[in-house]
């Protein structure tokens, strides 16, 4: 076919931030998986449940926004935690929209998991070093803000 260079999908493939960004996340998350199976919680549990207890009372949709995924695809996910009573919803449709909050459970389950947290952040801190990986987050925060504002 005319026009295809595979050394050009490597560069590609090598530049890419979109490429690398999931990558970097698919095995960031297997990482995160394995530190959080013992308790029977995945990284992106794990990660909801943080969002819903820094903002009790946080609202489907401003979940949605802060996580960066689809409100639909995120009341799929919350139904699960909801079904193992790590938290509860109230409300619907409307201005405000559903609010969700931690139950007694999803709280006793983030005091469990933060140990882990902490363990699997100190293991990626040593092997990376402190500040790599404080500046790997703040490039991705500030690569997720440009993605946003950028024209698509």
């Amino acid at each position: 076919m005319s026009g295809f260079d595979s050394e050009t999908l490597k560069g590609v493939a090598a530049e890419c931030p979109g490429f690398q960004a999931r990558a970097t996340a698919r095995a960031v998350t297997r990482y995160y998986n394995a530190c959080f199976k013992p308790l029977g919680l995945t990284a992106e549990q794990f990660s909801l449940l943080v969002g819903i207890g820094a903002v009790e009372g946080t609202t489907l949709v401003d979940l949605a926004n802060s996580a960066g995924v689809d409100p639909t695809t995120l009341s799929r996910n919350l139904q699960n935690l909801e079904g193992r009573r790590l938290v509860h919803s109230k409300g619907g449709r409307g201005r405000l929209g559903k609010q969700i909050g931690l139950t007694i459970s999803g709280r006793k389950l983030i005091v469990d998991a933060l140990p882990l947290w902490n363990l699997a952040k100190a293991e990626l801190s040593s092997r990376l070093g402190e500040e790599k990986l404080r500046s790997a987050s703040k490039l991705m925060a500030e690569l997720a803000e440009a993605a946003k504002t950028s024209r698509t």
